[in-house]
């Protein structure tokens, strides 16, 4: 690891630790040494849960398959893992993704140390700025799969509660994504969890903000451009300089449990959901993407991907009475945001690399950034904050 690299590190170790240590309340404040601190980015990733009606359906579609509810046999093919990451694990996981795709990360400094000639260097810094990614994962507490145990087997679908996800980030106090989707319950999704036991996903209701959009990405360039202070060149997102915005939202869905065999599976992956939405200017209202299902002139988007249901864990009960759990598992959610450059950018690469310079030029590190992790019951949000520039501590 470089000098510059390892000093970067240690920096944000330390960011890392005395923030957590000062962070009072979710105020936004300092209580220790009263300095401001102001909101960046946050991302807040919730878990739907299934009404009465919605339940009944399933429950009632269940037995109406079946007289005898333990058809489903066991979990079989076992996979051996090891004892799960502590929640601070985790935490700096996230920290790290968030810190790369912001431009902390070694990869990105490598184009500063390079000698290469200007265009070479000018094409780096330009896709730098034309990716965005960041991901949260669930922690702790979250809401189980189930609503009730079972006394039927590990994948006995009845009491079903995961209704799918909502999604919600936002950048300096503004919503860029607002995000909402469900679990397909019609007659051939309903099979589908019968007789295969996966499940899948539709998209209800999606906005985006592209004007408030974390592209360009700036600070993949160590760049953080003073507000209203552009040297010249557009800081927010542009489709006269950018071409092909896409968001794509992941949902990888992980779980553990014990079999019969009193054997654990540790931290095994059910499946992925992936859904890609491409923005166009002029599909815009308001200077908002918006799509709702079953909108006239809109083409349905489809979330690809499909999911096992969560295993219920094993428990043997006194009495000889065998009965399973209400399914723990875990979500990590990744939303990127990505475009192309324009010929109009390209065609001006000379005077754009002369100002993407000067607006790098001198800036300095923010003073701290914070990443704070909130949860309780079925969401968590994770929010970035830095104090404010210059401000002067109370005396």
């Amino acid at each position: 690891m470089n000098k510059i690299a390892l000093t970067l590190t240690l920096i944000l170790s330390f960011v890392f630790i005395k923030g957590l240590a000062q962070m009072q309340d979710n105020t936004g404040k300092q209580q220790s040494n009263d300095i401001e601190v102001i909101p960046m980015n946050s991302l807040k990733l919730e878990v739907n849960t299934m009404d009465s009606v919605q339940t009944s359906r399933i429950n009632s579609f269940i037995s109406s398959q079946i007289e005898d509810r333990r058809f489903l046999a066991s979990v079989g093919g076992i996979i051996l893992g090891t004892l799960a990451n502590k929640a601070s694990s985790i935490i700096v996981k996230e920290i790290k993704s968030y810190f790369n795709s912001s431009g902390f990360g070694e990869g990105l400094l490598k184009t500063t140390d390079s000698k290469k000639n200007k265009k070479d260097e000018w094409n780096n810094m330009i896709w730098n700025e034309c990716i965005y990614e960041d991901s949260l994962t669930y922690i702790d507490n979250l809401s189980d799969f189930y609503s009730k145990g079972s006394f039927n087997s590990a994948l006995d679908p009845e009491n079903l509660q995961f209704n799918g996800f909502t999604v919600t980030s936002q950048k300096d106090g503004q919503d860029v994504l607002k995000f909402y989707c469900h679990l397909a319950t019609d007659d051939e999704s309903l099979f589908e969890i019968y007789n295969h036991s996966k499940f899948r996903l539709v998209l209800d209701s999606l906005y985006f903000y592209p004007y408030r959009c974390h592209l360009p990405n700036m600070p993949s360039n160590h760049i953080f451009p003073e507000k209203d202070k552009e040297y010249g060149r557009n800081t927010r997102f542009s489709f006269d300089d950018r071409d092909n915005l896409t968001v794509t939202l992941s949902f990888a869905i992980t779980s553990s449990w014990y079999n019969e065999a009193i054997i654990l599976a540790r931290d095994v992956e059910l499946g992925v959901f992936n859904v890609q939405i491409p923005i166009e200017e002029k599909g815009l209202s308001d200077s908002v993407f918006v799509y709702k299902k079953g909108m006239e002139g809109m083409a349905p988007l489809t979330i690809a991907g499909d999911c096992f249901i969560v295993p219920r864990s094993y428990m043997p009960l006194p009495g000889g009475k065998a009965h399973w759990g209400t399914g723990e598992y875990n979500v990590k959610l990744t939303i990127t945001e990505k475009c192309d450059i324009s010929p109009k950018i390209m065609k001006g690469w000379k005077k754009d690399y002369r100002r993407l310079r000067l607006m790098k030029k001198g800036k300095e590190m923010k003073d701290y950034i914070y990443n704070i992790y909130k949860q309780s019951g079925n969401s968590i949000m994770r929010s970035l904050i830095e104090s404010a520039s210059n401000h002067q501590p109370k005396q």
